[in-house]
């Protein structure tokens, strides 16, 4: 059952991705962790921005790839504190954000509206 609009969608990413980058930043955390949450975010803004959908820049990466696209950042994300060093408070809010990316890409629809499809 497919109901969150792809609109809706573009605005959980570029959040998404904003808020790794800010919490590597503002912990702050030091060495993989740092440079894992900021690829991570990097990333998820890089693609949001390369989707076709009607928060994308450069309408490139259909849907249906981009959530996909989703499913792989969630699992990095829930995978990260088992190998990375994440300080212990933050564990909670990694495996969170990785859990709803992965909820959110199988429940946003897979057609944007006024897109070729």
């Amino acid at each position: 059952m497919r109901f969150i609009p792809t609109r809706l969608h573009g605005i959980l990413d570029y959040l998404v991705g904003l808020i790794a980058i800010a919490m590597a930043i503002a912990v702050p955390l030091q060495g993989a962790a740092f440079i894992t949450l900021i690829c991570l975010g990097l990333f998820a803004v890089f693609y949001s921005l390369f989707t076709d959908y009607e928060l994308g820049v450069i309408r490139f990466l259909r849907v249906r790839f981009h959530l996909t696209l989703d499913v792989l950042f969630g699992v990095v994300m829930l995978v990260a504190p088992s190998i990375v060093d994440f300080p212990p408070a933050i564990h909670w809010v990694v495996h969170t954000i990785g859990g709803l990316a992965v909820v959110l890409a199988f429940i946003t629809q897979i057609r944007a509206t006024g897109t070729a499809s």
